[in-house]
Order: structure tokens, then C-alpha cells, then sequence
């Protein structure tokens, strides 16, 4: 279930990005559940290049927490900054990596795929359910993939 919050902020959010010339995918935890994924979502992950997430930085720029900068760990490599609108954080994520078990790391994530969702009169742009499995398969992580996987089986025994 989604807090009410999430589509206050998503409609700030939209209402600055809907304009301007920024490619950009609503992805992560709340795009699941807006998805039917049976998920509780924490944060809100946008998923852009790297021009998009310095563009969303100034954007957003009142809202700052943490500066959009070249981040590496053992296992993601990003651009990435934080923000927070009505108590809930925002991470803006720029040609998002991550490392394959075979150590080496994937093409930078840029979005491609999209599909609108269409909330009230919000329009959002949303990474398929397709492309958040594969990711999450990349990622190892069973559970989410076992979630999607439900969501898309239903999709297509109603079509």
C-alpha cells in the first residue's frame, strides 16, 4: 500500500520534470507497487543519465540533501544525490552500474524503455515491470524477482 504522501510528492516532482527536456523513468520500490507489486515503498528513485540527474539537481535544488556526485561501492557505481520533499527522500540516480557476479560491471542504466502511468491527471514516466525484473535479476535479488514475476503472470492471464 502507498502512503498518500507518495503522490503528493510525485506530483511536485512531475510538475517540475514534465517540461523540460530530461530523461528520466520513475523506478525502485514505488514504482513496484504503483505497478501492483505488493510492496511498501520507503523512498522514491528516479532513474536518469547523467546529464538528468545534474539537470534534476537544480530542479530540485530547494530540497537538497545531499549534492548529485560520482558514488562507487563494492557493488553499484552512480550519479547520485538526495533530496527530500514532504518528509520522504528522493534519490536521483544518474547511469546507475552495478557489478555482475562475474566482477564485471553493466552498461550504464539509461532510460530507454518507458511506459506512461497515468495517475488523476499525473503522468508519469515509469520503467516497465520487464526491465525492473531484469534488473532486479542482475541484482540477485530472489524475492523481488518472485514478487514481479506473480504481478506479470496475472497481467497476462487477464490479457
Amino acid at each position: 500500500m502507498i502512503d498518500k504522501r507518495f503522490f503528493e510528492v510525485l506530483g511536485v516532482i512531475v510538475s517540475k520534470l514534465e517540461k523540460k527536456r530530461i530523461n528520466w523513468v520513475l523506478g525502485g520500490s514505488v514504482n513496484l507497487a504503483l505497478q501492483g507489486v505488493d510492496i511498501s515503498p520507503r523512498d522514491i528513485d528516479i532513474l536518469t543519465d547523467k546529464k538528468g540527474a545534474f539537470q534534476i539537481e537544480e530542479l530540485l535544488k530547494d530540497c537538497e540533501i545531499k549534492k548529485v556526485e560520482l558514488t562507487k561501492s563494492e557493488k553499484f557505481c552512480s550519479y547520485i544525490g538526495k533530496f527530500q520533499i514532504k518528509g520522504l527522500e528522493i534519490e536521483v540516480i544518474g547511469d546507475l552500474q552495478a557489478k555482475m557476479p562475474n566482477g564485471e560491471w553493466t552498461k550504464p542504466f539509461r532510460p530507454k524503455l518507458k511506459t506512461t502511468l497515468k495517475l488523476g491527471n499525473l503522468k508519469i514516466p515509469v520503467s516497465p515491470l520487464k526491465v525492473e525484473l531484469e534488473v532486479y535479476k542482475g541484482l540477485g535479488r530472489a524475492e523481488r524477482v518472485q514478487m514481479i514475476e506473480e504481478v506479470l503472470k496475472k497481467k497476462r492471464k487477464r490479457s
